[in-house]
């Protein structure tokens, strides 16, 4: 692999003299070989900031199903409580009663808190975009490239 392709390596930036020294076509084959680089680099930034809070949406997501799941058994104690009441007119309805409610309770705490958690994630890769527009910024303002147009 082209030590200018390693995930970190920061390529190196000629002097302005040793530049001015090429030829147009060497400037553009050089131009264009960077572009490609920095591309695939922002590309690589992009992908690694969208699987790290990716992970983090997949946390919260789990938190929602977690809840979804206490609720639902929750909801199963209750109706086995309402059943017990009904069938059987003993005290166990109570106890299924407690317990089904409380389930429900923590089931909908655990739901609300995964929902909110959700809301606050951004999956927008923010750092790329940054260093894509100062890149393009950078590009744009360097000073041999402007010696080349005039």
């Amino acid at each position: 692999m082209d030590p200018r392709q390693e995930p970190g390596h920061t390529p190196e930036v000629e002097p302005s003299s040793a530049l001015s020294d090429k030829s147009l076509g060497e400037l553009l084959t050089r131009f264009a070989q960077d572009t490609s680089l920095l591309v695939r680099k922002e590309i690589e930034l992009g992908k690694e900031e969208i699987v790290g809070r990716a992970k983090t949406a997949s946390k919260d997501a789990g938190l929602v199903a977690g809840g979804g799941v206490l609720a639902h058994i929750g909801l199963l104690a209750l109706v086995t409580g309402i059943i017990l009441v009904i069938g059987l007119a003993i005290p166990y309805w109570g106890s299924a009663l407690l317990v089904g409610a409380l389930l429900v309770a923590a089931g909908a705490a655990m739901a609300v808190m995964g929902r909110k958690r959700l809301q606050r994630v951004d999956l927008a890769p923010n750092r790329t975009i940054e260093s894509v527009k100062k890149s393009a910024l950078a590009i744009k303002d360097h000073e041999p490239w402007h010696r080349a147009k005039h």
